[in-house]
């Protein structure tokens, strides 16, 4: 739980912490970063031009065991700065009380928001025997249609899960859970805000990858890459909390998620390699690696997301290790059709301080997929293949031409050992850029 309060407005035991400009005094080692204060506090030494300083100073609080704190600073934290400082603190494990001086309006809306992105980013590392596929579906619906309910908006769920009628033209989902005792399911959640009707324009779709485990099939996962893969699910979690947080932002058009859930498991009735899928538009898909799961069970949710015509559509996952090469974890990748980014999400990534780069998508980038038995493979293939401009490139062909498109390949999901800026963990990163992205339609 995170409380904020205003600056000595709080009654409660709380270490005193400065952040001051410049280098430590000696005795310490000049890269200390850090030093016993006169008031029986800390100051915490920064230097404000380097990147995300505040996210650091935070981790060295952290590393100090100190969470409950009356902060000052020399140079004054936005609500922005602040917020990132706040969530650079989480770790799933400790409570967090800062009293910080800005006004308590702003203060009730960076806590609220920190503790969604929170709830969201514990809900992300959950262990995959609780959350299978269509118990994740349920619980981020819970969540949203509370908050739709608060919001006095109206969210609706169609979940398609086998053994459904409509589950026969779900062919990536199928697929993938044919070796799981987990039914796979597409959970499709719709949101209407208040003062629109049943019958208002879809604006935008969002369909996420929601693989509960991925052991990456019989194109088996070495251990060290398996550990971690209950949270394959992160992006269907994600884009459920930035729909939530953009209900209490104020969102204003319909929005609807399409949340592609399955565990990609080993089994004797499981997919092979060298199997061949038929989709509904006709695209045949010959497996060449059956731990590229996740684009086909994607396909499905944007082929359903195509058909009701949203004005926007924008798919994420954790879909390349390809990704985490080129840009690392701490930042994720976005990639289009257009040489430039939608300017409007652009505008609220970079104002939210979400961390991304624009990786390419060209036609050439289709060759990579390459198959003799059928349309494409669902892997890339040859040399010098670029794996995360290929894996959006088999992507591409499951959205209709007319719509604008976005992909995000959700490399900063999730940090085995933590980083300067955030603790180990699930990051909670593309939550308050995406929900800023909705609500500002």
């Amino acid at each position: 739980m995170i409380k904020l309060f205003p600056h000595y407005a709080s009654e409660m035991k709380l270490v005193s912490v400065n952040l001051r400009e410049g280098k430590v005094e000696a005795p310490f080692d000049a890269e200390t970063k850090f030093a016993p204060s006169a008031n029986g506090g800390y100051d915490i030494f920064v230097n404000s031009s380097d990147f995300k300083w505040f996210q650091n100073a935070a981790r060295t609080l952290a590393s100090l065991g100190c969470y409950s704190i009356r902060l000052t600073s020399e140079k004054k934290l936005t609500e922005n700065e602040f917020y990132w400082f706040v969530t650079a603190l989480y770790d799933g494990i400790h409570d967090i009380n800062i009293e910080y001086d800005l006004d308590s309006e702003a203060l009730a809306k960076i806590e609220s928001t920190a503790n969604l992105v929170s709830e969201f980013r514990a809900l992300a590392d959950t262990d995959s025997k609780i959350s299978t596929p269509v118990s994740v579906v349920n619980s981020v619906f819970e969540l949203i249609e509370k908050t739709a309910s608060e919001c006095g908006a109206k969210a609706s769920l169609n979940l398609i899960k086998r053994g459904d009628k409509d589950f026969e033209s779900c062919v990536g989902l199928k697929s993938v859970g044919l070796a799981s005792d987990e039914a796979p399911c597409l959970g499709i959640i719709d949101v209407i805000p208040s003062g629109l009707d049943e019958n208002s324009a879809l604006d935008v779709a969002m369909v996420g990858k929601g693989i509960t485990f991925d052991t990456g099939g019989y194109s088996l996962k070495p251990e060290k890459f398996m550990e971690t893969m209950r949270t394959d699910k992160t992006a269907v979690i994600y884009l459920s909390g930035a729909l939530c947080l953009a209900l209490k932002l104020g969102l204003k058009k319909r929005c609807r998620l399409y949340l592609c859930c399955s565990e990609n498991m080993v089994s004797g009735r499981g997919m092979l390699p060298g199997d061949i899928i038929k989709y509904p538009n006709d695209i045949s898909v010959e497996i060449n690696n059956t731990d590229a799961e996740g684009r086909l069970v994607l396909a499905d949710g944007l082929l359903k997301a195509s058909l009701d015509n949203p004005a926007f559509i924008l798919d994420m996952a954790t879909l390349t290790g390809a990704a985490k090469v080129a840009v690392g974890r701490d930042m994720f990748s976005v990639l289009t059709r257009e040489s430039a980014l939608d300017p409007s999400l652009k505008s609220a990534l970079d104002g939210c301080g979400e961390m991304y780069w624009q990786l390419p998508l060209a036609p050439y980038h289709r060759r990579f997929l390459s198959s003799r038995r059928a349309t494409v493979t669902n892997s890339g293939h040859g040399e010098g293949a670029p794996g995360s401009s290929v894996a959006a490139s088999f992507l591409e062909q499951f959205v209709k031409k007319d719509i604008p498109w976005v992909h995000i390949d959700l490399s900063s999901a999730y940090l085995p050992d933590g980083s300067p800026f955030l603790a180990a963990g699930p990051t909670g990163s593309t939550i308050l850029g995406l929900a800023t992205f909705l609500a500002a339609r």
